[in-house]
């Protein structure tokens, strides 16, 4: 499966969905598209769906935290959600389930 991003927006909020592996290789696409979201000064709430990540490594999982800790100096809404498989393995092996989904840093 090649990776790609899908990326929506609508009233203020945007919603990145990378599909395929998030990796070495593809983990810079997955940070360029959340700066991006950042960029834009009508995001008030950032959504990254995880539903079709076939595979997730730590470079991947930093690139979500970074995005999280992006969001929290910006004062705007940041959540994960649709981990599962790997993805959700890694994210609870690694404590950051309910950080990533919105819970309290």
């Amino acid at each position: 499966m090649s990776f790609r991003i899908q990326v929506e927006t609508e009233g203020g909020t945007a919603t990145i969905r990378p599909v395929g592996d998030v990796d070495l290789t593809t983990e810079p696409c997955v940070r360029k598209a959340i700066a991006a979201a950042f960029d834009d000064v009508g995001t008030r709430r950032l959504v990254v769906d995880l539903s079709d990540v076939t595979f997730l490594d730590c470079r991947g999982l930093s690139a979500l935290v970074e995005g999280r800790q992006r969001a929290d100096e910006r004062g705007v809404s940041y959540r994960v959600v649709g981990a599962r498989g790997i993805a959700g393995t890694l994210l609870c092996l690694t404590g950051t389930t309910d950080y990533l989904s919105g819970g309290v840093g």
